[in-house]
């Protein structure tokens, strides 16, 4: 949920906006998610619902325009997208970096049946934010039985874990999921797959286990130094707000960790220490020399199980990877389905290798 450096420069005015509010929105989310060792991704998440009766554009304008105006810092109401192949549109929305001359959040309508895509700046929301602005666009209460961790310890000094997290990247850099490129990369855009599932009882501490031996076998039989970084938040599932309350756990997990172990280290472990701004110069330089060797194997987020009437049949969440050979895994569930992700850099994977990542998952959680 991290950012490069803002770009100084006049963005000038897009009509129909305060384009002075959205750069300065813009410049406090990138503020706000810090470098965390990968400066080049357009840190967009994205949450899709499948919609059982259809919404009015102008309806879905009008109530995200009222979220926004109570909410500045999402810099202004979206424009809503009308037209469109719904996979092409979720794309766009994950791949595209925000400039600084648009809100914070996108939204569109399409398809037939209707599909409602959301998306944000992760320095704007995190993935409990989604859902807030998911219940604003449908009018509709929305929970979760996510578990905050407010009284979760925080490291104490980020001086201290970057120092660790220095020694790491020099003396043992986290395994990478072996990339699968296309043969003419081109470094642009984002491979998302999902597999909608009857519902499962995917905690994180499974998902997470599940992961581990699919990176494995992915690998080659070699366990190398795992890393999961896992999406984590500071409130309850019935807090939601479209605000950024994030907060981050790191795994170092030995070969063969099952989802008793994982669960033991995900009770235990502190959370990872707000990163400074991106502004501050000896981390940035820092990010850039060591960018290949920082991150995690893969982050793991977890939306949970999500009550919501009204309108929306299923979700689809799809989290931001990062780092090299990044792979991030989302989850969330309604009262009849689960919905597993994998996105991931086009530069590195292919969807094909991204969709067979995705099968070996549901496989070894089913």
């Amino acid at each position: 949920m991290h950012s490069g450096e803002p770009v100084e420069r006049d963005p000038g005015r897009v009509p129909g906006r305060d384009s002075s509010s959205a750069h300065e929105a813009w410049l406090r989310a990138r503020a706000t998610v810090g470098l965390y060792g990968d400066p080049t991704v357009p840190w967009s998440i994205v949450l899709q619902a499948d919609l059982s009766e259809p919404i009015e554009a102008g309806t879905l304008h009008a109530r995200l325009a009222a979220l926004s105006a109570r909410y500045p810092h999402l810099g202004g109401a979206p424009s809503v997208v009308a037209t469109g192949r719904p996979d092409e549109v979720r794309d766009d929305f994950a791949g595209r970096p925000y400039d600084g001359r648009e809100p914070l959040v996108r939204a569109a309508l399409v398809g037939s049946p209707p599909v409602l895509l959301l998306a944000g700046h992760h320095g704007a929301v995190d993935g409990l934010g989604l859902l807030a602005l998911l219940g604003a666009a449908v009018d509709q209460p929305v929970r979760t039985n996510v578990v905050g961790m407010r009284d979760r310890v925080i490291a104490p000094s980020f001086a201290l874990a970057a120092a660790r997290r220095v020694g790491e990247a020099v003396f043992a850099p986290p395994t990478r999921v072996r990339a699968v490129p296309p043969a003419r990369p081109d470094g642009r855009g984002e491979v998302l797959v999902a597999e909608r599932l009857p519902r499962l009882r995917a905690g994180t501490a499974a998902v997470t286990a599940a992961a581990v031996a699919v990176v494995q076998d992915w690998n080659g039989g070699r366990h190398g130094r795992v890393v999961a970084a896992i999406g984590a938040s500071r409130r309850d599932g019935d807090d939601l707000t479209p605000e950024h309350r994030a907060a981050y756990l790191r795994l170092r997990l030995p070969p063969g960790a099952d989802r008793s172990l994982v669960r033991t280290m995900l009770e235990n472990q502190v959370l990872e220490p707000d990163f400074p701004p991106s502004r501050n110069v000896v981390v940035r330089l820092g990010a850039r020399v060591l960018a290949r060797r920082l991150g995690a194997t893969f982050l793991v987020s977890n939306l949970g199980a999500v009550e919501i009437g009204g309108p929306v049949a299923s979700l689809t969440f799809y989290p931001q990877p990062s780092g090299p050979s990044g792979v991030a895994v989302g989850v969330v569930s309604t009262t009849a389905a689960t919905a597993l992700t994998v996105r991931a850099r086009r530069r590195d994977f292919t969807a094909a290798a991204a969709a067979d990542l995705l099968a070996r998952l549901v496989a070894a959680l089913r």
